[in-house]
């Protein structure tokens, strides 16, 4: 399923991902997930969040500027090849991957995906948890 994840393009300095996080514990903001690429001069923060609009909010009265990213989230099972069979399905559908973390929450793994064209992935994705549930 498609959900929003919040991008914040943040200085590669000490403090500066404390900010965020500081920000949004201060408000109450439940951080279910996050990832942190780095260049030499900036990163980039990626945030699962259980309020995305309140957690947006927050961090622009801080003066923090954060984008809404759509991304499809998914259950996939934890054991051995579940994701190979994920990538499988994009490579077999010629869906290209901008980006993907993966974490547990509440003992379900869950995968984020991106890719640029996000109408293919939702389609693909979708058809395949259906038919991993007929399975």
């Amino acid at each position: 399923m498609i959900i929003n994840q919040l991008t914040i393009h943040i200085k590669n300095c000490s403090g500066a991902s404390w900010q965020v996080f500081q920000t949004l514990a201060d408000n109450g903001i439940n951080i279910l997930s996050y990832s942190i690429n780095d260049t030499p001069d900036y990163g980039v923060l990626r945030l699962i969040v259980d309020n995305v609009t309140r957690a947006n909010e927050a961090l622009t009265a801080k003066g923090i500027t954060a984008f809404t990213t759509p991304v499809y989230s998914m259950n996939v099972p934890n054991e051995p090849g579940s994701m190979s069979l994920v990538l499988k399905e994009l490579t077999d559908k010629n869906i290209s991957l901008d980006f993907l973390y993966a974490f547990q929450y509440r003992g379900i793994s869950q995968a984020i995906l991106h890719a640029q064209d996000m109408d293919a992935l939702n389609a693909c994705l979708t058809a395949y948890e259906h038919a991993q549930l007929l399975k």
